[in-house]
């Protein structure tokens, strides 16, 4: 049979002409790399078009060369691909590594005639060492490191890998001091992270440092990490929360044969705040008791009293919008022992003790709360109340009441700031600012009373803390009266 050689031409349908190889002008088209043709229509557009904006004009170039670059996904796809795969590339090197070992003790062994594989250890030593192989190891981990604190300000940081599971141990702290264990695995590819709590837990308390002193293994049986079923339990909202504070602080001072002279000194604060809040629907109602009493010691001096305070306050209050609430308030503030003014060693004026004085400030208006630590009350109708138990030992004089009478009124508006944050993670701001300003009393129209605390943060419990109270009383005086406290102690909150 006679074999004839078939010329295939290009088919024709009338202007247009198809090629034989179809391929060929693929390879050639620009932006082959992009499946969706109306995309490359699009590039192809807009390369055409000049708008007016310059900026747009660049913004365009920059994404329509981000859209044409192939080199830039081939080169995604290859890390991809390579992320996937780099359990198993670990573990064949691991595996080669392994066996170059043997063949080492092996080779360098007199009883046993073994021939060293260099063919092996050369390949091994060239991925090892390669750059490439290197960088892409590195970027195949995700560098996010996760840190996760209780609050005890107790911290764990650990790092998420690809490929890699992991199990980490957490103390969950709550306010009361009870700990629960629990443990945080890293699952793979990385991205997942579980919670699992301790078989058998129940409500405990437990010392921390000997739980961190003692060595923990992670490596547990798989029936360890088990969870039990969950049992549905009925929720409800709580209503009432209260909650108390206890500071303990001292302040020593000695001196013995000393030639810069001085005396030895003691002084002991203790600080009671409790409080009782209620929060319903758009209802509010929040109560405090605050005690504070200081002693203070000097050389041979008797132990005198050089602080007291005790204040109540009870304030209801009816949200009108946003963070507004139509507010009313009841203060009460006095002292409960005996106060002495000492005008020499041996010489002292008693000038107060239980509601002696006694101040109690009834007020309405609107109180400004955006969150649960900070308070502006704006009142502009208050009734301010001065009250003498004893005015026979004690001159009513000292406290603007006048003599033969017990108790002095007043009318006038009330403002009264309260807040509380946090400086540097370690630093505790509490700031009050209560004004008065009168009405009637031309004479004694306006007190003040700012007082800031800062407490520095040791510990869980130790606390160093520095107090200022400035007053501002016309009842008493024309001048500023100023007050400081430098203490070191504890802090407990129930």
């Amino acid at each position: 049979m006679e074999i004839r050689n078939l010329d295939v031409q290009p088919l024709e349908s009338g202007q247009l002409a198809f090629p034989a190889n179809l391929s060929f002008l693929k390879k050639n088209l620009k932006n082959n790399h992009i499946e969706n043709p109306a995309i490359r229509y699009a590039i192809q557009n807009l390369k055409k078009e000049k708008h007016r904006d310059a900026d747009l004009n660049n913004a365009l170039d920059v994404l329509m060369r981000y859209a044409q670059n192939d080199t830039l996904k081939n080169m995604v796809n290859y890390i991809r691909d390579y992320v996937s795969t780099t359990c198993k590339n670990e573990e064949a090197l691991n595996t080669v590594n392994a066996r170059l070992v043997i063949d080492s003790i092996r080779y360098a062994s007199d009883t046993v005639r073994y021939t060293f594989d260099s063919d092996l250890r050369t390949l091994a030593s060239y991925i090892q060492l390669d750059s490439n192989y290197i960088w892409l190891k590195k970027i195949s981990r995700d560098s996010v490191m996760i840190e996760i604190s209780n609050t005890t300000d107790s911290t764990l940081k650990f790092w998420i890998n690809n490929g890699r599971k992991e199990y980490h141990r957490f103390w969950a702290v709550n306010k009361l001091g009870d700990s629960i264990g629990t443990w945080i695995q890293v699952a793979p590819p990385g991205n997942t992270i579980r919670f699992y709590v301790d078989d058998d837990v129940y409500r405990s308390k437990m010392d921390l440092k000997k739980a961190r002193a003692k060595k923990i293994s992670n490596r547990l049986a798989a029936s360890y990490y088990h969870l039990q079923a969950l049992t549905p339990g009925e929720l409800h909202r709580r209503h009432w929360t209260y909650y108390s504070e206890v500071e303990m602080a001292m302040g020593q001072g000695y001196v013995a044969n000393w030639s810069g002279g001085g005396e030895n000194s003691l002084s002991v604060l203790s600080n009671l705040r409790y409080f009782i809040n209620y929060n319903k629907n758009k209802t509010s109602w929040e109560n405090f008791l605050h005690y504070r009493l200081g002693f203070l010691k000097s050389g041979d001096q008797n132990i005198r009293k050089n602080e007291e305070k005790l204040e109540l306050n009870s304030k209801v209050g009816q949200k009108a919008f946003k963070h507004w609430y139509y507010t009313a308030q009841l203060n009460i503030l006095t002292t409960v022992f005996n106060s002495y003014e000492y005008s020499g060693e041996n010489e002292k004026k008693k000038i107060g003790n239980f509601m002696t004085p006694g101040y109690f400030t009834l007020s309405v208006g609107m109180d400004y709360k955006p969150n649960d630590n900070f308070s502006l009350y704006l009142s502009p109708i208050a009734g301010k109340w001065t009250y003498l138990r004893d005015t026979v030992g004690i001159d009513p004089g000292r406290y603007g009441v006048d003599a033969g009478k017990k108790s002095k009124g007043d009318a006038g508006a009330r403002v009264e700031l309260r807040n509380k944050f946090s400086l540097f993670k370690f630093i505790d701001v509490r700031n009050e600012l209560i004004m008065f300003s009168s009405y009637y009393n031309s004479q004694q129209s306006f007190t003040g009373n700012w007082q800031v605390q800062l407490d520095f943060k040791i510990n869980y419990f130790m606390r160093a803390s520095v107090y200022t109270n400035v007053v501002y009383d016309e009842n008493y005086s024309k001048k500023l009266q100023f007050k400081e406290n430098l203490n070191l102690g504890v802090n407990f909150r129930f």
